[in-house]
């Protein structure tokens, strides 16, 4: 027998599916209104996550929804906005049932929409289809768990596993199918972190191109301890396009220049072992509504990511090319092999083997 709450939920799924990597710091969820076992709205959170896919579809049927069923794949949220609530707003439109696939856990949320439901006699069912809201909204789940930001690291390596050659003569590494499919990664990412050294090496645009068209300007964070980012650097000349945020752990006139043009630079101190708190950083970055960040940097920052358990993903592309002994290594002092990884997906372009690894969960 077929379960029609489900059918209509995978639908939903579908749609949150299409809309990922639009609506960050939100997540993407999707919305669906029946009435007599006919679907008479749909919907999507809107890009930049504003506003909320439930809110979309009542607003398209009016007085429609009245005596109706609304599927949705994450519980509505329980706190004010410009129109109320959306829980509120549902109860209000005279929907007489509610199918959730997953609880917020928003702490603004997490369960009170539910139970106002509950309270004002919608009939309302939850969990069915919950995994489908948490694999594609992981970085939402996981980010309010640790009040950090989801941390995917992408990395292209030799089969010896060398990021680079020792002068850093080596532009690609991975093949353009590989880079095709790192514009994928980047598109589901809501920043990119890096630092002033591979700005200085590599002068990269950090973009996402589609047919060698430009769609986004991809918001930066530049670790720069010493402010050495070019001030003519690709990142700075398309500053108007994109967000820039750099940490430093010096104050000197170039942080006047550097806000000038628009970045936001923060002062970061340094810890005991003269590094970077990295942690500290993270928690400044969720506070300034970051959530899912993409790492495109060298050996050293990930290794460091890696020593302070910020890592979630690892997305690697190996190539059959060598670098050699004196090449510059994936990981610094440490072995790849020997990281306690779970291989999520594995695939190859061309000669190149593309591995998706998550840590910790």
């Amino acid at each position: 027998m077929k379960d029609i709450h489900q059918n209509f939920l995978l639908e939903a799924h579908l749609l949150a599916k299409k809309q990922f990597g639009k609506t960050f710091p939100n997540p993407s969820v999707g919305c669906l209104i029946v009435k007599n076992g006919r679907i008479i709205a749909k919907s999507v959170t809107a890009s930049a996550g504003r506003p909320h896919a439930e809110e979309i579809a009542l607003k398209k049927i009016g007085n429609k929804s009245i005596g109706s069923t609304m599927y949705v794949t994450l519980e509505p949220c329980s706190h004010d906005s410009l129109n109320g609530s959306c829980a509120d707003q549902i109860i209000n439109s005279g929907i007489k049932k509610i199918i959730i696939a997953k609880i917020d856990p928003d702490k603004r949320t997490n369960g009170k929409s539910i139970k106002k439901f509950k309270k004002n006699k919608l009939i309302t069912m939850v969990g069915k289809t919950s995994k489908e809201t948490y694999k594609l909204n992981k970085f939402f789940f996981e980010s309010l768990k640790s009040r950090t930001p989801f941390i995917k690291v992408k990395m292209a390596s030799t089969s010896d596993q060398k990021i680079a050659r020792k002068d850093y003569s080596s532009k690609w590494i991975s093949n353009k199918a590989s880079r095709n499919y790192a514009h994928k990664l980047r598109f589901e990412s809501q920043a990119i972190l890096t630092t002033s050294k591979t700005i200085i090496k590599d002068d990269p645009r950090f973009t996402i191109r589609k047919n060698n068209k430009i769609i986004r300007y991809m918001p930066v964070i530049i670790i720069d301890r010493f402010l050495n980012t070019p001030m003519n650097s690709k990142i700075l000349k398309n500053i108007s396009k994109r967000r820039v945020i750099i940490f430093t752990q010096v104050r000197n006139q170039k942080i006047i220049k550097l806000k000038k043009i628009g970045c936001e630079v923060f002062f970061i101190k340094l810890n005991s072992k003269k590094l970077f708190n990295l942690k500290e950083i993270m928690k400044k970055l969720f506070n300034l509504n970051i959530n899912n960040i993409l790492v495109e940097a060298g050996g050293i920052l990930f290794t460091n990511l890696l020593s302070n358990n910020l890592v979630n993903e690892i997305h690697l592309f190996t190539s059959v090319k060598k670098f050699g002994a004196e090449g510059k290594p994936l990981l610094v002092k440490k072995s790849f092999k020997n990281l306690k990884l779970k291989l999520t997906f594995e695939r190859n372009f061309g000669k190149d083997i593309y591995r998706y690894y998550s840590l910790g969960n």
